[in-house]
């Protein structure tokens, strides 16, 4: 597994010891009991089934009042991490019920238990969805485009290139890109689960310092993508990108390491 990939499994080491920190030195803020329960699920600490201890044992742990605690279980159950059962205590759910708010900070807490081969094949995976959903997105937003409408994607593509040498950036930008398309076809559901996705993205390039994401054919393929938006040819437009995606993956995994 490359250099990249193992810095996205180092990356949970620190947080890991957060969560472990003594009573003494927990944080008693409502933001920073959930993430150090967050870390602790998603780190492993307490698996599927498992019950978190009594409340008032854990908000002396964690050195927080109980309405801190109970505002930082609230999250947790919106996520789909834990389920109140009255009279049995707070019970960890499976995976499988978890929201996608849960990816970001599976990279940066799971990565500790489960190693950069495990993680290098998330990435592979996030990547794939990304590009399914993407040429999917297109396919059905197509027919509305009109010429002229797609001015905010070109610039935030052109801003994309001109940040490629810094991942998150170049991430956020790209990302924008696409909502701006999917915006000016005023796809209300697209957009907002585009804009979802786009934290989980984020967190994959904090892990890629170093790493030139765009190709040098970035920008000429999006404009071929927008061009061929805006003349109505929909079928030609997901054809360039699904292409330009492909590469574009293909590239980065070689760079992380990671078998395609």
């Amino acid at each position: 597994m490359a250099t990249a990939a193992r810095r996205l499994h180092r990356s949970a080491a620190p947080a890991r010891n957060a969560a472990a920190a003594s009573p003494a030195a927990s944080p008693t803020s409502a933001a920073a009991v959930f993430e150090r329960l967050l870390g602790d699920i998603v780190g492993g600490a307490y698996g599927p089934g498992a019950r978190l201890p009594a409340e008032r044992e854990l908000a002396r742990a964690l050195g927080a009042s109980r309405p801190t605690l109970r505002e930082a279980l609230r999250r947790l159950g919106e996520w789909g991490l834990i389920e109140a059962h009255p009279g049995s205590g707070v019970e960890v759910r499976p995976q499988r019920d978890w929201s996608l708010d849960v990816l970001p900070a599976y990279l940066r807490f799971g990565a500790a238990k489960r190693g950069p081969a495990e993680m290098g094949a998330l990435v592979r995976d996030l990547l794939a969805v990304r590009r399914s959903l993407f040429v999917d997105v297109l396919k059905i937003v197509g027919d509305r485009i009109r010429p002229g409408s797609l001015a905010a994607a070109r610039a935030h593509a052109q801003a994309a290139f001109a940040a490629r040498s810094r991942p998150e950036a170049f991430v956020r930008e790209d990302f924008e890109a696409m909502r701006a398309v999917v915006e000016a076809a005023d796809f209300l559901p697209a957009l907002w689960l585009l804009g979802g996705l786009s934290e989980v993205y984020a967190q994959i390039a904090a892990t890629l310092t170093g790493t030139v994401l765009a190709p040098p054919d970035y920008l000429a393929s999006f404009r071929a993508v927008f061009d061929a938006l805006e003349a109505g040819r929909t079928e030609a437009a997901c054809t360039a990108l699904s292409s330009y995606l492909g590469r574009h993956d293909r590239r980065l995994l070689a760079t992380l390491g990671v078998r395609p």
